[in-house]
């Protein structure tokens, strides 16, 4: 294990040294690892950590890009605790959902000592370490950084912006006592330019089981006390007003400046078509895509941790179906493993969609997908990596969100950006959805004048989010800001 003793390769005092601590699940590492690629692009030397398992998978996932490009990057791995479950490719048979999440949580706990070790080594070979960590891995770092004089730290929060904004409106209203009609009366004249809160929002208690709730309590406890700043994967093009309101907000409990540096993951994907000499290495879906008319294909993907029951699997194929549509469908059960997944579908729906549909059990390459001519919508839990990815590109969602920060990224995307309709909305996260649901709301999206409406919203959308990290761009300036902090 090379990358363990990587740190002992810098023999000479760097001015700063870059660690990013990602929290253990496949969503936040993905991420992170876009955004060591982006600090290393900087000529920085960047350390990004983690279980051998997780960064082992996270390095064959990596899309659009590639780690030698990057010579200052460097994968610091460590070993996993005994019976760890890692969710990067869940495949132990007989553990459930509650299990992984489980398994992450005590990872986070024993990843304590390693990662600070790490940061005291580190902090002796440089001027200024700096470390960015997930905002669910504060308590890694958080004895180093009280202790390190020459040590900074800066959460890195997985969700939109709109997500922490409109709950930190919601709390200070509620510390405020004013009831609901004199506050929105209050955000007229407080609320940034173009910040829209709907009302009704999702409860968060009901938005995050409780045992995981409690631990992202107890992870951002205090944490202001040593917080040089925050980070966030949006952009100004599309979530400006709410990262506005946080930066507001964050002064005022002296958290420090908010960056809003995103899409981290490469807006464009290289597409080889049939005629490159290397087409050979393309991912299968993708030569099937190439068949497809343009803007013909729903991309239907639910993320690694989510389970539909059969009742509602077996809605979903109906729906998909008899929607009449092309589409592509990732299906994956963290309760079998992706091989062994059996999908609880209408007797001999397999054969009646041969041609029109395929269906994938495994890892497939998302970035491609939604970059690909032919594909025209996405059915997505909502998590904001799946939504910037899909926003990047132009592409329209129908938003069917499961938990976490998800049902108020499906607000986000349908009521506020307009660049997607719901399938699901949170007040029937108890129901199962019907296939004529379902059937009705792909049609809508995929073949009606609404649908192309949206399409052309959403291509605006994805114009305005690759500008910005062009050169002279606003994610570019953020992130030229964000050096320049880190740099000083």
């Amino acid at each position: 294990m090379a990358s363990v003793n990587s740190a002992r390769k810098c023999d000479t005092k760097s001015e700063v040294i870059v660690v990013v601590v990602p929290f253990v699940a496949q969503g936040h590492m993905n991420l992170m690892v876009h955004l060591s690629r982006l600090i290393a692009s900087y000529n920085l030397p960047v350390y990004f950590v983690g279980l051998s398992v997780d960064i082992a998978a996270v390095k064959r996932r990596i899309e659009g890009w590639t780690p030698s490009d990057y010579p200052t990057l460097r994968f610091h791995d460590f070993p996993e605790p005994p019976g760890y479950l890692s969710n990067t490719n869940p495949s132990a048979e007989g553990q459930s959902y509650v299990d992984f999440q489980a398994s992450a949580m005590n990872a986070a706990a024993y990843l304590r000592r390693p990662v600070g070790d790490l940061l005291e080594e580190l902090s002796a070979k440089c001027e200024r370490l700096v470390v960015v960590n997930d905002a669910l891995m504060i308590n890694a770092v958080k004895d180093v950084a009280a202790s390190a004089e020459n040590m900074e730290t800066y959460n890195f929060y997985v969700g939109s912006a709109f997500h922490d904004a409109s709950l930190v409106w919601e709390v200070l209203r509620k510390a405020l006592h004013f009831p609901s009609f004199l506050w929105k009366f209050v955000g007229k004249f407080v609320l940034p330019a173009g910040a829209v809160i709907p009302d009704r929002l999702p409860i968060p208690s009901t938005c995050f089981p409780s045992e995981f709730f409690k631990f992202i309590v107890d992870q951002r406890q205090n944490h202001h006390a040593f917080c040089k700043g925050s980070i966030y994967d949006s952009c100004r093009a599309i979530e400006g007003p709410y990262l506005d309101l946080l930066a507001m907000v964050y002064k005022l409990a002296r958290k420090g400046p908010v960056w809003g540096i995103g899409p981290f993951n490469p807006v464009v994907t290289k597409q080889n078509t049939k005629s490159d000499e290397d087409s050979s290495s393309r991912h299968p879906c993708l030569k099937w895509l190439d068949k497809q008319p343009p803007k013909s294909v729903i991309f239907v993907s639910f993320g690694t941790q989510t389970i539909l029951s059969d009742p509602q699997l077996y809605e979903l194929a109906e729906g998909l179906e008899q929607s009449g549509q092309r589409f592509i469908w990732v299906v994956k059960d963290l309760t079998k493993g992706y091989k062994n997944t059996q999908i609880k579908a209408p007797a001999g729906f397999e054969q009646r969609i041969e041609g029109r549909g395929l269906i994938l059990q495994d890892w497939v390459p998302q970035l491609e997908i939604l970059d690909h001519v032919s594909t025209g919508g996405f059915l997505t839990h909502c998590g904001w990596n799946s939504g910037m990815e899909s926003m990047c590109r132009g592409v329209p969602l129908a938003t069917w969100p499961i938990q976490y920060d998800q049902p108020r990224n499906a607000i986000l995307i349908t009521e506020v950006l307009k660049t997607g309709i719901a399938i699901k909305d949170w007040e029937r996260r108890d129901e199962i959805i019907t296939s004529t649901t379902i059937s009705n709301a792909i049609r809508r999206l995929m073949a009606s004048q609404e649908g192309e409406d949206m399409r052309n919203k959403a291509a605006q959308v994805g114009k305005a989010v690759k500008e910005s990290v062009m050169e002279g761009g606003i994610s570019r300036l953020e992130m030229d800001n964000f050096i320049a902090q880190i740099t000083r």
